[in-house]
């Protein structure tokens, strides 16, 4: 055998070597994406991930958690560090005790309110029929016995639909007059959905874009704005914006999954907790309707020891609000987050 041809078949066998020892490196950790729910991985896997000090699949998807996520996260030594500081055993059972909690919630990301921090003002006076420019009806009659909410604006008399078409709210005499009906026989119908969303005739408003009444019309307008119609004045949910002091461990989610990367990426930002939730919703009994990476963030960095401000409490049963707020947020421009049925199959 010539050396030439020996040489050769050493380097093919160092190459397969290398290739297999690299293959098991990868292999020792468990898949991870920015996408991973927390409650699909072990906590001591999460642990094991952080605590190596190597770009793990965790490691590269908090990195990929966030645009911003490269501004906090430097190194996988920093990460290692800080799950260090707080210990496996700890560590993990702030991990479990959110993954506990999730799994007696029930609803997935994609059916929750997808609204931002700034739509508390637009949230509160859509919630009410007596005060601001907008306002459902939240009683659960269906309008004229009309169960789908296009088949009732398709119904609507010419006048009417251009009036919204326009930007425009009919008054209830004008809505009395077109349609020849009582404006106590105007109810809201069940709160529809349109996909993703938005709700037809609100233009998209993107995470970092305020909301402008002004420039939803059509459809969305119509929803917005039918409680204002039924001369039935006290459909009102209050919604308490901005309070303080609200406890970590009193608070409870309503949503099913939760990202795994975003919450870490959260809590290494915020070691004593995300204390101003900028203006992240819950109900009076402490459900979170939105804000759960916050909350999550809290419990994995303080044990559940932090306290949150700028959150708005709105006086509803969760299982009665959250698709009402969806809807909401959906005819204000908000779309919806995370994966559909559709998209999962």
């Amino acid at each position: 055998m010539s050396k030439k041809y020996s040489s050769f078949k050493d380097f093919q066998l160092i190459t397969e070597n290398w290739r297999r020892y690299l293959n098991e490196q990868e292999e020792q950790y468990a898949a991870i994406t920015p996408d991973t729910n927390i409650a699909d991985v072990e906590a001591a896997e999460i642990f094991k991930q952080a605590s190596s000090g190597q770009e793990t699949p965790l490691y590269n998807a908090i990195l990929q958690a966030t645009p911003w996520a490269g501004t906090v996260l430097k190194s996988p030594e920093q990460l290692k560090q800080w799950v260090d500081s707080i210990g496996l055993e700890k560590f993990a059972g702030r991990v479990n005790k959110v993954v506990q909690l999730i799994s007696q919630a029930k609803t997935a990301k994609f059916d929750m309110p997808a609204l931002e921090g700034g739509d508390a003002d637009e949230v509160a006076d859509a919630l009410s029929d007596t005060e601001g420019s907008i306002g459902i009806d939240i009683t659960p009659e269906y309008a004229n016995q009309v169960e789908d909410f296009q088949a009732w604006y398709k119904a609507l008399p010419d006048a009417i639909r251009k009036m919204y078409e326009a930007g425009k709210v009919p008054s209830p005499e004008q809505f009395q007059q077109a349609t020849q009906q009582a404006p106590e026989q105007v109810k809201e119908d069940k709160y529809p959905r349109f996909g993703r969303g938005p709700f037809p005739g609100a233009p998209t408003a993107g995470a970092k874009e305020d909301v402008n009444l002004k420039n939803i019309k059509g459809p969305a307008l119509a929803f917005l704005t039918k409680g204002m119609l039924d001369n039935s004045p006290g459909d009102t949910i209050k919604v308490n914006m901005n309070q303080g002091g609200i406890a970590n461990s009193s608070m409870k989610p309503t949503q099913s999954n939760i990202l795994a990367a975003k919450s870490l990426l959260l809590a290494l930002a915020n070691p004593k907790g995300v204390e101003k939730m900028g203006g992240a919703f819950v109900t009076d009994d402490g459900s979170i309707l939105d804000g759960h990476h916050r909350w999550s963030a809290t419990l994995i960095a303080t044990g559940g020891a932090g306290t949150h401000s700028e959150v708005h409490v709105v006086g509803a049963p969760a299982n009665q609000i959250i698709p009402v707020l969806t809807t909401i947020g959906n005819a204000l421009g908000r779309q919806q987050k995370g994966p559909s049925d559709d998209e999962d199959k």
